[in-house]
């Protein structure tokens, strides 16, 4: 891992710091820095993966958009998985 020489300063209310101590605290992290970069980074990398796309060449995007229009094959076990009711259902049927 990279060594970490970067600051970032924050501000908070009173009340936000010593929540997010407690928070580190119960989770185990080794300190406060920690904890909240660890959730940053968490929640950076889930953003970004939301926005990413990929770009294909002409011959290879129309083979793509291609196979998404085709009819999806017949698989009867995952057919009968998605149409049975699950045991909460069955459940609150009985109720």
């Amino acid at each position: 891992m990279a060594t970490a020489t970067a600051q970032i300063h924050l501000r908070t209310p009173p009340k936000t710091k010593s929540l997010l101590i407690l928070a580190a605290e119960l989770s185990g992290a080794t300190n406060l820095t920690d904890y909240i970069l660890r959730a940053a980074v968490e929640r950076a990398q889930a953003d970004l993966l939301s926005q990413q796309t990929f770009a294909l060449k002409k011959g290879p995007w129309n083979e793509f958009a291609k196979r998404l229009d085709a009819t999806g094959r017949d698989l009867p076990r995952l057919r009968k998985l998605l149409t049975t009711p699950d045991v909460f259902a069955q459940n609150a049927q009985s109720t």
